[in-house]
């Protein structure tokens, strides 16, 4: 099915003011579920389509509080979809936007806790690490409220502690971080394991360029990629391509956007890379 004529079907459906809400839902996901076998990117974006159309009916025709859940549900299949397309911007489009109906209030707890960890998972897939911090510090905060808070979050509570060390004006949302939510977060933890993650804060088995975590990183990584992308579309990935890929990258970074970065290599001088 065309793009075109999809769109067309979905608007139709979704537009269908004397049909429930439920049943417009309803009657888009079969609608998905019986298209003709598509390519994998085109069936995905596809589902992006639905799952953006009916996101868009909700926030216009339903009350907040009594669509929170049918939304959170559509918000984590559309940051999982856009992740599979590798089409990562608007992943922190839909972090910022789930925050905020944490924040606010708006959802109960059993549907945050069913889709709200899928969403930071997908966030985490992405460069957007303020994103994730951001709504991670939410959930927890939430979690925290609603006498939530366990072992069954401690992974996620490390990696928010260790973005509150390593990103740029991590701590400007810390208006959400009470003293108490931060006696909750590390009473997870032993005193080792807590000055393991002071001592030790990066994400991942190697270190990082500090200026990863910047704001300024977030905005540019994705254009810098498609560059690079483009002038190694067709380059042999042999041993020792790493090291090549590198240094253009390191070069434009400086030429084009000012920016001094560090490989991994340089980051990592003991590690061996091929």
């Amino acid at each position: 099915m065309h793009k075109k004529d999809l769109k067309a079907k979905i608007e139709a459906i979704v537009s269908d003011s004397s049909d429930s809400i439920e049943n417009r839902i309803d009657r888009v996901i079969t609608m998905r579920e019986e298209m003709e076998e598509m390519e994998k990117d085109e069936m995905l974006e596809a589902d992006a389509m639905c799952f953006s159309s009916l996101i868009e009916m909700l926030e216009k025709e339903y009350a907040t509080k009594s669509n929170a859940s049918d939304l959170l549900e559509l918000y984590a299949l559309l940051a999982e979809t856009y992740v599979e397309l590798n089409d990562f911007p608007p992943v922190k489009d839909i972090a910022y936007t789930v925050r905020e109906i944490i924040r606010c209030e708006e959802a109960p707890w059993d549907a945050l806790e069913e889709t709200v960890p899928r969403i930071i998972d997908a966030v985490n897939d992405t460069v957007y690490n303020h994103a994730s911090y951001d709504l991670t510090l939410m959930f927890l905060r939430k979690a925290f409220q609603m006498g939530k808070l366990n072992e069954d979050l401690k992974g996620r509570a490390r990696r928010l502690l260790k973005l509150r060390i390593l990103l740029e004006d991590a701590r400007y949302y810390d208006s959400f971080f009470s003293k108490e939510l931060q006696d909750a977060i590390a009473g997870l933890f032993t005193s080792q394991e807590l000055m393991k993650i002071i001592m030790e804060p990066g994400i991942g088995h190697l270190r990082c360029d500090p200026v990863e975590y910047t704001f300024r990183w977030e905005d540019i990584y994705y254009d810098v990629k498609r560059r690079l992308d483009e002038r190694f579309a067709n380059a042999p990935r042999h041993m020792g391509f790493c090291f090549k890929y590198w240094n253009a990258k390191r070069e434009l970074l400086k030429e084009e956007y000012g920016i001094d970065w560090k490989s991994p290599s340089q980051m990592n001088p003991r590690v061996r890379f091929d």
